[in-house]
């Protein structure tokens, strides 16, 4: 498969810190350019599942960045309580080569990640363009419940539809929305 590689933009730092997978999700129908103009981290993120389950999964997260450089995640996620809780380990391209091949569902898309205030809140912003879909999905962040329900769509530089709960934009379910 052929990985379509980002174009190079003015980016942050590639973030090391990853935030918990409970933010809020919605389907972008439209999104001002100038939102990702910003200060941005964009890169290349291929995804392939190992294992799939209803409450569980298993990933390895390969991410590659405009300037080069590559980070390899090996994902776990299984639900709890108080939402998706996951076990991130990094690990090599060495590692990452020996690996079984033959993922159960594979999955690219550019990532642009970015900070944005609004109402003084300060969010973390993750924008996903799929490889040959038209899907767009904009994950957003906050350090508490309280910040990202303060979130508002019709405030933000975009036609946003939210789709947070509805698991077909969770984990690995969103290869099926990308086959539909």
């Amino acid at each position: 498969m052929t990985h379509t590689e980002p174009a190079p933009k003015p980016e942050r730092e590639p973030s090391k810190e990853v935030l918990d997978d409970n933010a809020r999700k919605f389907i972008v129908e439209s999104l001002d350019d100038a939102v990702l103009e910003n200060e941005t981290t964009q890169y290349l993120l291929v995804t392939d599942w190992l294992e799939m389950g209803s409450d569980d999964e298993k990933k390895l997260a390969y991410k590659k960045f405009a300037n080069g450089e590559v980070q390899i995640l090996l994902i776990s996620k299984v639900m709890g309580e108080q939402g998706r809780v996951s076990q991130k380990e990094k690990i090599g391209e060495g590692e990452y080569a020996q690996l079984p091949e033959g993922a159960i569902r594979h999955v690219e898309k550019v990532r642009h990640e970015l900070s944005y205030v609004q109402d003084n809140v300060s969010f973390e912003l993750k924008y996903d363009v799929f490889e040959n879909s038209e899907l767009r999905v904009l994950e957003v962040d906050a350090d508490t419940d309280d910040d990202r329900a303060a979130f508002n769509p019709d405030d933000f530089s975009g036609e946003l539809s939210e789709v947070t709960g509805d698991l077909r934009y969770y984990g690995y379910r969103i290869g099926d929305v990308l086959a539909n």
